[in-house]
């Protein structure tokens, strides 16, 4: 069971993983960490990489602007992805 919280200093999502800035309770010590991106918005356990003491973080959901933004980016790839197909077929 954890008996300490990580604090998220920063995060970053990509399409397969959150990449987090975290920050020891106990000691202090600034590290990252990549989590999958299932695990969004859920409560993680892991040791801490420099103390070794068990701890917790709680991964932050993406918010709507950054979920809109990824969809159009996968829209805009498709419609490559398509039109080059064609160019393909020719």
């Amino acid at each position: 069971m954890a008996n300490t919280s990580f604090r998220v200093q920063a995060n970053k999502f990509s399409q397969d993983n959150i990449q987090a800035t975290l920050v020891c309770s106990k000691c202090d010590e600034v590290f990252s960490k990549e989590f999958p991106l299932d695990l969004e918005g859920q409560t993680s356990e892991f040791k801490c990489p420099v103390c070794g003491v068990p701890g917790e973080v709680d991964l932050p959901y993406k918010s709507a602007d950054e979920r809109e933004e990824i969809e159009e980016d996968f829209e805009e790839v498709e419609e490559e992805e398509s039109g080059e197909e064609s160019e393909d077929e020719y």
